[in-house]
């Protein structure tokens, strides 16, 4: 991801029901939900490689905040524009 689009994923963060309320696409939400798969995925490479139990726990935990993120920029898009997203 380059760092243009991450940066506008960060600023969208910072407000993000604002950022959300003034997407009705669902661009920005996407982006977002997409944002959140890339560095879980990227997240669970570095199990392969962590050797301490408490860092792969760490990194376990992470990964499941970045796919519960995901799901809640779904579920509030989904409550403000009364549409799934689909991405």
């Amino acid at each position: 991801m380059n760092d243009q689009i991450e940066q506008t994923i960060f600023n969208d963060l910072s407000n993000l029901e604002k950022a959300l309320t003034e997407d009705p696409t669902g661009d920005r939400a996407r982006a977002m939900v997409a944002y959140f798969g890339e560095v879980a995925r990227e997240s669970a490479l570095m199990l392969n490689t962590t050797q301490v139990e408490g860092e792969r726990q760490l990194v376990t935990q992470l990964i499941e905040a970045f796919y519960a993120s995901q799901r809640v920029i779904r579920k509030v898009w989904e409550a403000l524009h009364g549409n799934a997203l689909a991405v």
